[in-house]
């Protein structure tokens, strides 16, 4: 696990600023505590920050081919890269070590851009190619490890985090791009590949782009399809046959020279990974669970439990209300604004594993491809409702409904409908958005200028989810439904909060739930194997037998979050006030200021609960004050 920078011109065009990339891998430092590395030649410039996991006494990156030809610099872990290595072998391809690195580098320059379909693990690469004066970046499947891209002039720039590509020029990329800021306030992340900058994208995943230096020309290719993996016939699985899919996805990634750890919550997906694990390992397993004080927000009893019973080593953190304090970090540690309120929490919990661990194990992933979310049970219902309602009908009717029936906390929980029929008189992509929100449309048009709804009118965050849902076009719309999660909420929070925070304490995380053979496996698998009126990951809940009883194998799911609501109305008003209403929110022209305060005191005197939103709010009014 790594961090790089790079910087490459066109022919013809000033050759790149090396002291700017010595900035740009300066701002990566924390990703590769153990090793760097500084390429420059002409017109290309490469940068290289190492945690070293496989084979630590390898060379530094960047590496190049032993006929100089190609030159290389990567982020991640190939967890096939023996089988690969010797199948290169075998073709008569040479290797001085063990590393994973090699691998890929001689990989592509035997198969070329094939190879990446081959490689089962988590990466982003760029590869200089001097004798064609080409670029190759690509990406991971699922978008596990990020790639940022941006133009300066005649220059191309690439690297693990925005902040580096920011270090190069800075002045270059202060432009808000401001549908990604509705991303951000409706679902507390950006979908990719768009950023909080209107000049900086990222690679997406499972695509590598060709950068033609002689011409400037990009060619976009999308190397694996979540669409025609969703779209697969799929593989009836005794449950045997599940349960060594499980367990091999998990030891296949417990390949390292380091101590290697996992994250427990207690639940199903990371108690399966931590069982898993526990019996692989040489000595005892090192676990690691947050938890809240506040009642109803603890998971860490139950992953005491757990810890005891697979005889792992338990360590964890409370948190309380002063995690409110750390609205300040969010942004160096993101990169920009993102309101996951665990975020702050997994960083701190990896800081404390780091003391112990090099590598962390996560149960992400089994939700996404189990349907393993309340909203996923809720979405099915809806659906099944809808599917007994004329659309012709159903959408007028049921639209107008919603905007009459009256909207209060006072209201009764039981009798609060008018999200529900504003719903089912939605498509289902729209559908699927709102349910997802952290900020609802209708509190959003509430609190918007005028000025940013204008901006944004067309490119709200809904109608970006219908444009993704209609790119799949499968018969059974919770398949659309898991489509979305993996090109939304998966790569844009799951992934992304995972990434940084293990990264910025010098901690590698993986995700055993998303290899290759459980992603070729598992989408394909239609809905009714684990998703009902009764029932959620069905086919899950069986495999993990061996390893889970009865009651810890049915347990109902806890979301890893924070209690904001409580906590917001914990501070003085004075506090609560400046944490939010800075100088910067006031003068970005997006919020109707007015509105804003009415929010705030709404939540603070009970009448109301937006703590997600004015989380989001307080997020964003320090990320722009470091614009």
């Amino acid at each position: 696990m790594c961090g790089f920078a790079v910087a490459v011109s066109q022919v013809g065009c000033e050759y790149p600023d090396k002291s700017k990339v010595r900035d740009m891998q300066a701002s990566l430092a924390h990703r590769g505590p153990d090793d760097n590395g500084f390429f420059a030649r002409s017109n290309v410039v490469l940068a290289h920050q190492r945690l070293a996991i496989i084979d630590v006494d390898s060379p530094p990156q960047p590496l190049h081919t032993d006929d100089g030809r190609y030159s290389m610099v990567y982020n991640g872990e190939i967890y096939n890269h023996a089988f690969l290595q010797q199948k290169l072998m075998r073709e008569g391809v040479k290797f001085f070590t063990a590393c994973d690195t090699e691998v890929l580098l001689k990989g592509y320059a035997y198969y070329g851009a094939s190879f990446f379909k081959m490689l089962d693990g988590m990466f982003s690469v760029v590869i200089v190619d001097h004798k064609s004066r080409k670029v190759i970046a690509a990406r991971d499947r699922v978008g596990i490890k990020p790639l940022y891209a941006a133009k300066v002039g005649g220059t191309f720039l690439f690297a693990s985090e925005i902040q580096a590509i920011q270090a190069y020029s800075p002045q270059s990329f202060t432009a808000w791009e401001p549908s990604a800021i509705d991303n951000y306030m409706t679902l507390g992340y950006i979908i990719e590949p768009k950023t909080h900058l209107q000049n900086i994208k990222q690679i997406p995943a499972a695509h590598f782009f060709t950068y033609d230096l002689n011409e400037g020309d990009i060619k976009e290719t999308e190397y694996w399809s979540l669409k025609k993996a969703i779209h697969a016939p799929h593989i009836e699985l005794s449950e045997k046959q599940g349960e060594n899919l499980v367990e091999q996805s998990v030891i296949s990634q417990m390949v390292a020279d380091v101590p290697v750890g996992s994250f427990l919550s207690g639940g199903l997906d990371s108690s399966i990974v931590s069982a898993v694990a526990s019996q692989q390992s040489e000595g005892r397993l090192h676990c690691y669970s947050a938890g809240f004080s506040e009642d109803g927000f603890d998971e860490i009893p139950q992953a005491l439990a757990f810890a005891g019973k697979i005889n792992a080593k338990h360590g964890s953190l409370y948190f309380d209300d002063t995690v409110l304090g750390s609205v300040e970090d969010i942004g160096m540690i993101y990169g920009g604004p993102f309101a996951d309120n665990a975020a702050y929490p997994t960083f701190k919990l990896a800081e404390k594993a780091s003391e112990d661990v090099k590598v962390l194990l996560s149960g992400d992933g089994a939700d996404e491809l189990f349907f393993g979310y309340r909203n996923h049970r809720s979405m099915f219902v809806e659906s099944a409702v809808k599917r007994c309602l004329p659309t012709a009908v159903s959408s007028p009717v049921l639209s107008w409904l919603s905007s009459v029936y009256p909207n209060h906390p006072a209201i009764p929980r039981s009798l609060r409908a008018k999200a529900t029929l504003k719903s089912l008189s939605m498509s289902l992509s729209e559908s699927y958005c709102a349910a997802m929100s952290a900020t609802s449309r209708e509190t959003l048009e509430r609190i918007y200028s005028n000025g940013f709804k204008a901006l944004i009118k067309g490119k709200e965050t809904e109608a970006e989810f219908a444009q993704l849902g209609a790119e799949v076009a499968h018969k059974d719309p919770m398949k659309v439904m898991q489509y979305l999660d993996f090109k939304t909420y998966l790569p844009g929070s799951v992934l992304t909060k995972v990434d940084r925070a293990t990264m910025r304490a010098g901690v590698e995380a993986r995700v055993p739930f998303l290899s290759n053979a459980m992603l070729d496996t598992i989408l394909p698998q239609p809905t009714h194997k684990n998703l009902g009126f009764s029932k959620q990951k069905t086919q899950l809940r069986q495999w993990a037998s061996p390893w889970l009883s009865s009651e810890e194998r049915t347990r109902v799911k806890k979301s890893f979050t924070s209690p904001l609501d409580q906590w917001f109305r914990a501070l003085q008003y004075s506090e609560f006030y400046r944490i939010i209403m800075t100088d910067s929110l006031i003068d970005s022209l997006i919020f109707d200021i007015q509105k804003v305060d009415e929010l705030m005191r709404e939540h603070y005197h009970g009448k109301a609960n937006h703590g997600t939103t004015l989380w989001s709010l307080a997020v964003l009014a320090k990320t722009l004050q470091k614009k």
